[in-house]
């Protein structure tokens, strides 16, 4: 059993208070039993886990421990954080926060779909980095994550969304946000752009072309008296 300093400041998750106020109210099991204290613990690391803007979900298929110690200095030096989790627990946290959402009335999408994700072994890379601080954070997980052999992304949930390993190479090769905000900006401005132009065009045309036609009018009765 962990005691309140262990539960307090492994992985430097938790605060001391944060601790005392889950020590004194413990989960209890479906049997009524306290539930372990380190599973305890894990629990509220995971919910600050799942609470991250960017999560990445990673099998690890052998990585020895230099190797797992290469790769979360890396991805430290960006701005990641990198945990080794346990499957049950943490399927336990997700489907406790679609239920959550759920009973609120919100989306739980989100979440949802998260837990299909964890298969074997699971290492999960994570980040509160904003698009303003970190423009490329998607681009510099990928670039470091390939050279590791032995890891195998299986998907992530990004900004309030789920993506399968697919849909995140996509994400991947995409832009960063603030370019792709400059660049929809301009795709909307030039449309309008040319509206404005065309209206403006279009009155001098129509009278042209009203012009044009009343004076073929003109010319045709003309030839019919002549007649």
């Amino acid at each position: 059993m962990l005691g309140l300093r262990a539960y307090a400041t492994a992985n430097g998750q938790l605060s001391i208070e944060r601790a005392r106020e889950v020590l004194a109210k413990p989960k209890l099991t479906r049997r009524g039993n306290p539930v372990d204290v380190r599973r305890l613990f894990l629990f509220e690391l995971y919910q600050e886990v799942l609470s991250s803007r960017a999560l990445f979900v990673m099998q690890n298929n052998n990585m020895t421990a230099k190797e797992y110690h290469h790769f979360k200095n890396e991805l430290g030096q960006k701005g990641f954080k990198v945990l080794t989790i346990r499957n049950g627990v943490f399927g336990a946290v997700v489907r406790q926060r679609s239920q959550d959402l759920r009973a609120d009335g919100q989306s739980d999408k989100s979440v949802k779909g998260l837990n299909t994700l964890l298969v074997g072994p699971t290492v999960v890379a994570f980040s509160n980095s904003s698009d303003e601080q970190h423009p490329t954070l998607t681009k510099d997980f990928a670039q470091i994550v390939k050279k590791y052999q032995k890891l195998l992304v299986v998907g992530a949930k990004f900004d309030g969304g789920v993506m399968t390993a697919d849909i995140l190479k996509t994400v991947t090769d995409l832009p960063p946000m603030s370019q792709l905000r400059a660049e929809l900006v301009g795709v909307l401005s030039q449309p309008a752009q040319s509206l404005v132009g065309l209206l403006q065009r279009t009155p001098m045309g129509l009278l042209m072309s009203l012009q044009q036609h009343q004076s073929n009018l003109d010319s045709d009765g003309t030839k019919e008296k002549a007649e």
